[in-house]
């Protein structure tokens, strides 16, 4: 195998209008220092790929760049299209997400970090399970920490993929401060009814629930936060590996040996590749290399409040 990294972007045609904010995470893609070691694979539908090959004709890629054209917008064949590359490392890029060059860069000048221990390195996203919390811990001020976390001790926790979250809507309402790592403890042990509900064993792991994915009024303050912070958010900082142990992962943005993320997929079915990675790793005892400081934006979930809006907020913006 190529001693590279893989890009896959995974663009989306049923949100053609997200293109603008697509073409300013390309457009860090392609001003990253080690532009050798790195390949992008767009992964989208004909009308997505006819947009993209129009912006390249325009603006020559400054990487070699791939196209995969598919008939439909199943995410798994995008997944399952990308295990086929020849390259060593793979990343695995929505086209909601925005991270700067110098994060890219810090990426690829650590490849060497991932390892059976820590087989996964993740930016820090601002509603990633668990990487929000640590977006939150390294970007915001103090005084806009406790914003957030006010907003997290009043936004219901609503059930989601056929399972039961009362119990943990009933501990986030409990809580007086937010303690991240309270909240993550608990919900590791919380009883979420899959077994009674009669559904797949793999549901066991779907824990991918927290206030940063469903609110909307979080995902605003944090995006206007960006907005009057944008030199902090683009430009480079120290950065460091750091591990946060929570019993789901879910990143829009990550990297991994191509290997790993081929195997781990056959675990279990599924719309979505978080739930085999957070068995993967909880059956190892491993652990994510999170970026500290190395910043990035994830504009919304399908079951976030209002994503359109958000969505809509940081294309106006950015």
């Amino acid at each position: 195998m190529q001693d590279k990294l893989q890009i896959n972007l995974f663009s989306s045609t049923h949100r053609g209008y997200r293109f603008p904010f697509t073409v300013k995470m390309m457009n860090e893609l392609q001003n990253i220092a080690n532009k050798n070691r790195v390949k992008i694979c767009l992964h989208a539908q004909e009308p997505a790929v006819n947009m993209w090959k129009q912006y390249f004709r325009e603006n020559p890629p400054q990487i070699e760049t791939l196209y995969l054209q598919y008939e439909d917008e199943n995410y798994m064949n995008r997944v399952h299209n990308s295990h086929q590359t020849d390259c060593k490392y793979s990343c695995k890029l929505d086209d909601d997400v925005l991270v700067s060059r110098h994060v890219i860069d810090y990426i690829v000048d650590n490849l060497g970090s991932i390892t059976p221990k820590n087989p996964i390195i993740a930016p820090i996203l601002t509603n990633g399970m668990p990487s929000t919390e640590l977006f939150i811990q390294d970007f915001l001020s103090e005084e806009d920490k406790k914003t957030a976390y006010d907003i997290f001790l009043k936004t219901p926790i609503e059930n989601h993929f056929n399972l039961d979250y009362s119990q943990i809507d009933q501990k986030v309402r409990s809580m007086t401060s937010w303690n991240d790592r309270e909240y993550w403890d608990f919900v590791a042990n919380a009883d979420t009814k899959w077994q009674i509900k009669n559904l797949p064993w793999c549901y066991f792991i779907v824990r991918g629930i927290h206030p940063a994915r469903l609110s909307y009024e979080y995902n605003k303050f944090i995006a206007e936060k960006i907005f009057a912070n944008k030199d902090k958010f683009f430009s480079k900082h120290d950065y460091r590996m750091d591990t946060y142990v929570t019993p789901y992962f879910t990143n829009n943005m990550f990297v991994s040996e191509t290997n790993y993320w081929r195997e781990t997929s056959k675990i279990h079915g599924g719309g979505f590749d978080e739930g085999q990675l957070s068995v993967r790793m909880m059956m190892d005892q491993s652990s994510v290399l999170y970026i500290r400081n190395g910043f990035g934006i994830h504009m919304a979930y399908g079951m976030t409040h209002k994503s359109h809006d958000l969505e809509r907020l940081y294309i106006q913006n950015l």
